[in-house]
């Protein structure tokens, strides 16, 4: 898969996550309006048949009658005639004509009253509030049929409110909106509304709705974590199978070029055309040695790193400080040619539980990769103790070509060569295996760079967490 495929992923991914998140923001936000819309619809319907039942043939309140006959019914038949004749001031006159009507409305009402009554006669909740508003008058006019507006105000206007204290009057919390006509000498109708909610109204609903949204959060944040974890799984598998091809070209590369060299130089030995003396078929004899040998070492790190997923570790008590020297002095034999291995013994011997096979290959492949990444041509390793807490760490530093600070992440992964690697025979498992010893004991490895060249591995035993504070 190219590059550009591996892009569309993660695209399409916040694509979809985003179309989801809308398509669930958009549902949830109509399951929102709906219950707006329905909340309390039982109440509001047993508080309506009760009002009615409370007012009976009265208009607005009981007594409210008497008010439109004595304070507004004589203002109409003036306000009809001066609209009739083009007078100017008929919108002024219907406001006169309103203010000390409505006034004296507010002033003898009863509907706060009422309302209680209501309240209590319903067993309805104590926490309901309601506002009673006067919308609009219109008076009719016989010569053109028609219902000239006499007085207008919108529901919040305070202007036309006549009793109550509802702050967020409208649609989904009216009970009613009702139009009375009354013929009179100058018929008239006027339509006033009744609103009754809670006063923590939306509060109220996102609670009783909380369940669908912590329900929503939770599938997304679980659709969330799901494809996070298939996306990296899926990168995971990428790199894998890079690494692998990676691996696998250059296995055959590495693995070619001594099979290659032995092939020629055993085709030499055994011309019987060319006449070669004995210095000549030792070189060649010695040439067929070392590429056997890194064949073999490359045969052992590559069975090494396949056996160690299945072999248990054999942990046993042992003295630390004389395993470690005796296992450096193997190494000294080993390498005496190549690298200069010095130890720093501790003060006193201490026991430490660990597998002694696992022990030594951290150690090999340490001084292993001292030698083959150091340019230098006196190779030194050098090996010390530091107590940090309850824990033991071994400092391992070397004089080689260090590791840059962007790959020390890297550089335990398997097959991973880094840029510093070069041309270098090696198969990248080197690393990968000390840190699998390490997996397996219970152990843990840090890197740092060394002020003038190299490199230092802090390797920590136990069971105790890391500290970045360590003894120089």
């Amino acid at each position: 898969m190219n590059s550009a495929s591996r892009n569309i992923y993660p695209w399409a991914f916040g694509t979809s996550f985003l179309i989801l998140t809308l398509l669930i923001g958009f549902l949830i936000f109509n399951t929102y309006k709906l219950e707006d819309k329905n909340y309390q619809i039982g109440q509001l319907s047993l508080i309506q048949n009760a009002y009615g039942a409370a007012v009976m043939d009265d208009k607005i309140f009981p007594g409210g009658n008497t008010i439109f006959q004595t304070s507004l019914v004589p203002c109409l038949s003036i306000w009809y005639e001066k609209e009739h004749i083009g007078a100017l001031d008929t919108s002024e006159f219907a406001h006169q004509c309103m203010e000390p009507f409505l006034k004296r409305l507010r002033q003898e009402q009863s509907l706060d009253s009422i309302f209680q009554q209501i309240v209590k006669q319903e067993h309805l909740d104590k926490g309901l509030v309601y506002l009673f508003h006067f919308d609009k008058l219109e008076v009719y006019d016989a010569g053109t049929n028609v219902w000239r507006v006499f007085y207008e105000t919108a529901s919040d206007n305070p202007a036309g409110t006549i009793s109550g204290r509802l702050e967020n009057p409208g649609v989904n919390n009216r009970v009613f909106e009702l139009s009375v006509s009354d013929k009179n000498t100058r018929p008239y109708r006027f339509t006033y509304s009744l609103y009754v909610d809670y006063e923590n109204r939306g509060w109220r609903i996102a609670q009783q709705m909380a369940p669908v949204f912590l329900l929503s959060l939770a599938c997304i944040a679980v659709i969330v974590l799901l494809s996070y974890r298939t996306y990296k799984n899926w990168i995971s598998q990428r790199k894998l199978a890079d690494l692998k091809t990676s691996f696998l070209n250059h296995m055959r590369h590495e693995f070619n070029t001594p099979l290659t060299t032995i092939l020629i130089s055993a085709h030499s030995l055994i011309d019987r055309e060319t006449n070669k003396d004995e210095r000549e078929v030792v070189q060649l004899g010695l040439v067929v040695e070392r590429q056997a040998k890194r064949l073999k070492a490359y045969f052992e790190q590559v069975m090494g790193s396949v056996a160690l997923q299945e072999r248990q570790p054999k942990v046993m008590q042992l003295p630390l400080n004389q395993l470690t020297q005796q296992l450096l002095d193997e190494l000294r034999l080993r390498y005496q040619d190549e690298i200069e291995i010095r130890y720093e013994a501790l003060l006193s011997d201490v026991e430490m539980k660990l597998d002694e096979d696992y022990y030594f290959s951290i150690l090999d492949n340490l001084v292993s990769n001292a030698i083959k990444f150091n340019p230098s041509d006196q190779k030194t390793i050098w090996f010390s103790w530091q107590l940090t807490q309850d824990q033991y760490c071994l400092k391992v530093a070397d004089n080689g070509s260090g590791i840059a600070p962007n790959e020390r992440s890297k550089v335990f992964t398997a097959f991973y060569r880094g840029k510093l690697s070069g041309d270098k025979p090696g198969l990248g498992l080197g690393l990968y295996y000390i840190k699998s010893c390490l997996d397996r004991l219970g152990w843990t490895i840090h890197i740092e760079e060394k002020p003038s060249a190299g490199t230092i591995f802090y390797i920590y035993m136990g069971n105790a967490a890391f500290n970045d504070k360590r003894q120089d």
